[in-house]
């Protein structure tokens, strides 16, 4: 609901709302990452159905749907750069690049672990979760756009962090414990948002930046 909410004036529902001409690029961005909410939904039918050996087999498929994010995310992040974008509020475009680079970071290595202990499900199913959440923030600043320009970053990226709260006070309540995949996940993303924005500012970031885009 969030990435579609997000996402419908300028992508899902662009015809009838924005109405922007978008590159190839950006088609194919979304398409990929939509597919990957349409995946997470299935994967997460198919065990309530205890269809385990299809949602397994799926999820060997699904190695290839993350590198291919890894690759467009990336080409993205590069490509708003080269164009100037920067939302507002936020650092200049190169220091801004780092939020997005960080987005896939963060992403990558949850679901990566979440791959590495598939075979422990509790473990499993929290990392995919965390993960997932990680890249929601562009679609919930999208949303906040709507309503104000002021603090748009703190707002999405505290957002996520109070829905994995939510998620850990939920652990708690049904197994009196919360998860350690849920303390280090979510410690690891509340982690990287301060340090995304003072990597942002540093000289070693910038010249990558500049080096990176070509720009």
């Amino acid at each position: 609901m969030v990435v579609f909410a997000g996402f419908a004036r300028t992508f899902f529902l662009n015809p009838f709302f924005a109405r922007l001409s978008l590159p190839r690029l950006y088609v194919f961005h979304g398409i990929v990452f939509s597919s990957w909410i349409v995946l997470l939904v299935i994967q997460a039918a198919l065990i309530s159905s205890r269809k385990v050996r299809v949602h397994r087999l799926l999820g060997y498929a699904a190695i290839a749907l993350v590198l291919l994010m890894i690759m467009v995310g990336l080409t993205m992040a590069v490509r708003s750069v080269q164009r100037g974008f920067s939302p507002p509020g936020a650092p200049p475009p190169h220091s801004f690049m780092v939020i997005p680079v960080g987005d896939i970071i963060v992403f990558t290595v949850l679901t990566g672990l979440a791959f590495w202990y598939r075979n422990r499900s509790e473990t499993h199913k929290r990392l995919m979760l965390v993960g997932t959440l990680a890249i929601l923030p562009p679609a919930t600043a999208r949303i906040l756009l709507l309503f104000t320009t002021r603090a748009v970053l703190p707002l999405a990226y505290g957002s996520a962090f109070v829905v994995m709260l939510g998620c850990m006070l939920y652990d708690y309540r049904n197994h009196r414990r919360v998860h350690p995949a849920y303390v280090w996940s979510v410690l690891f993303f509340a982690v990287s948002v301060p340090l995304r924005m003072y990597i942002g500012g540093t000289h070693a970031w910038l010249s990558f930046a500049h080096w990176i885009t070509g720009t």
